[in-house]
């Protein structure tokens, strides 16, 4: 069990620092993503900009509490309580209607979509089991933890680069199959 929290907090501080850097990495990346949070949410500017800086804030202490050893479940519930939000602003633009990119890791972004709202279904599942697992046993054994570290940190990597690409070659092969089926 030690095992997998580990993985699971090594996981979501990948994916949270990706996103972070992402966004402060160049000034651009953040007047884009604030860009995409004033046509998503449908707020001024200004608002926009706030919200962008509160996002950007949150995932870098996010990534910082997941890290050190000694807040491992502050760390879970902010990033839970982060990608809650982001299901909420996810589902309200695709019923909304209203297509723009996500701008998630600070680049160009995926338009927002049910597979979005699963992605951060699925980063918020990652962090949850943490949050019920009794805090003493999350305590990091740094030699025999190496390991784990590195495949944690391999699979946020592929799944921050691969989950989009996967998405949209599930869906291209999905409706080849279903022209197929109907001609």
């Amino acid at each position: 069990m030690i095992h997998l929290v580990l993985a699971q907090r090594c996981f979501l501080a990948t994916v949270f620092a990706v996103a972070f850097f992402g966004k402060v990495r160049h000034i651009s990346r953040f007047r884009q993503f604030t860009a995409s949070i004033h046509k998503l949410a449908i707020i001024p500017e200004r608002t926009a900009r706030y919200a962008a800086s509160v996002i950007v804030v949150g995932e870098g202490t996010a990534t910082v509490l997941l890290i050190l050893p000694f807040f491992p479940r502050a760390g879970l519930a902010l990033a839970a309580a982060l990608l809650a939000v982001f299901v909420g602003v996810v589902i309200r633009s695709v019923r909304g209607g209203i297509f723009a990119e996500c701008r998630c890791f600070g680049g160009a972004g995926a338009i927002m979509s049910n597979a979005m709202i699963v992605r951060n279904l699925l980063l918020m599942a990652c962090a949850i089991p943490g949050l019920v697992i009794d805090s003493a046993s999350m305590v990091m054994r740094p030699i025999i933890d190496i390991p784990v570290v590195v495949c944690a940190l391999g699979a946020a990597v592929a799944f921050v680069r691969y989950y989009d690409v996967a998405v949209r070659a599930l869906l291209v092969r999905r409706r080849t199959s279903s022209a197929h089926q109907q001609g």
